[in-house]
């Protein structure tokens, strides 16, 4: 367990992070990674990729406004795109933090694109990873799906019934790569039951990513980027991916065989190709 610390922006929300510092004296200098969750999730879900890129550069994880650890003044306040992304810059200055790399995923590619092409004249952005993102719907959304209804679904009630939810859902990898590590899973499923996520924040996060133009944003950028993407993902397909690297001028696109969205579970060299990317 990473230890939480705060801090407060100024309309009153409180914003949690972690840090995770390398182990080597010398990695400790290397440009520090921040990694931006997406949409109805928590940072712990990082789970397995923040450690093992912690081996190579400091990492920080946060939670977005309202989820987890993070608080909002009221849930029914408006979310935009920009105040998520002011919430990233914000807590890279309370850092300081001059020079950075950023890795969004799913949703938290969005808000990494957002940052990449409104970035503020005194912070530099070296490099920027993009995994697992949505820019366009090209199937109907589960998110949309979800957003719908009046109320939020009934989830499972505890660990085994996520983790049997989870084997019904989730792609042949995830699945092989959890029974394998049983510990793993259960911490996983752990998480997905005892998070705090509160569905009218969810709500406002949807209500945010849907209505932004990020291909129109992604045109802008030219910082090298990588994009990362599962080639079994059906929660985000992974053409998202395919459109992004062609609107992105100075761009790598790698296609993970066989992944599902949490790509990084079952497929260790997605974070092989990763820590390649930032190190070169």
């Amino acid at each position: 367990m990473h230890e939480a610390y705060f801090f407060e922006q100024q309309d009153g929300s409180r914003i949690a992070y972690n840090i995770l510092e390398p182990q080597k004296l010398d990695d400790i200098k290397k440009t520090p990674l921040v990694l931006i969750m997406g949409i109805y999730g928590v940072k712990e879900i990082f789970m397995g990729l923040k450690e093992e890129l912690a081996k190579n550069q400091k990492v920080i994880v946060f939670d977005n406004r309202g989820m987890g650890e993070s608080s909002v003044v009221s849930q029914y306040d408006p979310i935009s795109l920009d105040l998520m992304a002011q919430d990233t810059i914000a807590l890279i200055k309370h850092l300081g933090i001059k020079r950075f790399n950023l890795l969004g995923w799913s949703s938290g590619g969005n808000i990494a694109i957002h940052i990449a092409s409104n970035l503020p004249l005194d912070l530099e952005l070296e490099k920027l990873i993009i995994c697992a993102s949505r820019v366009q719907s090209m199937v109907p959304s589960y998110f949309e799906c979800l957003y719908n209804l009046p109320k939020p679904p009934d989830g499972p009630k505890n660990i085994q019934e996520q983790k049997d939810k989870f084997m019904r859902i989730y792609n042949e990898s995830f699945i092989d790569y959890m029974v394998k590590h049983p510990d793993i899973f259960d911490k996983y499923a752990e998480i997905h039951v005892t998070s705090n996520c509160p569905f009218e924040i969810f709500k406002r996060q949807w209500e945010a990513i849907k209505e932004t133009n990020i291909l129109s944003k992604s045109k802008t950028i030219n910082v090298p980027t990588l994009l990362i993407h599962g080639e079994d993902d059906v929660l985000v397909p992974i053409e998202n991916s395919k459109l992004l690297a062609r609107e992105i001028t100075n761009s790598k696109f790698i296609s993970i065989p066989k992944a599902g969205h949490t790509f990084w579970f079952g497929a260790s060299e997605s974070i092989t190709f990763i820590n390649e990317f930032l190190s070169t």
